[in-house]
């Protein structure tokens, strides 16, 4: 199990920057949205430091917010260029 890990961990690395080395961002999108699902169960997210839910509710679910925003952007503006006007 473990060696399978660190191969996954290898081969997204690797994708990622290929695509970014290409110009697609939604790779980072997926990975962004992929992060927010455990943080929802287990209450904690990661910024600079840990952001607890039970502790500070309100920037836990800030976060949790911009995670999901930012990972639908790239998603979306890779996919749809010409979404709200975007240009890039």
């Amino acid at each position: 199990m473990q060696m399978n890990m660190r191969v996954l961990n290898y081969s997204t690395f690797v994708a990622l920057m290929v695509s970014t080395a290409l110009g697609y961002q939604f790779l980072w999108g997926v990975l962004f949205l992929y992060w927010t699902v455990p943080n929802f169960y287990s209450g904690h997210a990661f910024l600079v430091s840990d952001v607890r839910r039970d502790e500070d509710p309100v920037l836990f679910w800030s976060v949790q917010g911009a995670w999901c925003v930012l990972g639908l952007s790239l998603i979306v503006f890779d996919f749809f260029p010409n979404f709200l006007g975007a240009s890039w």
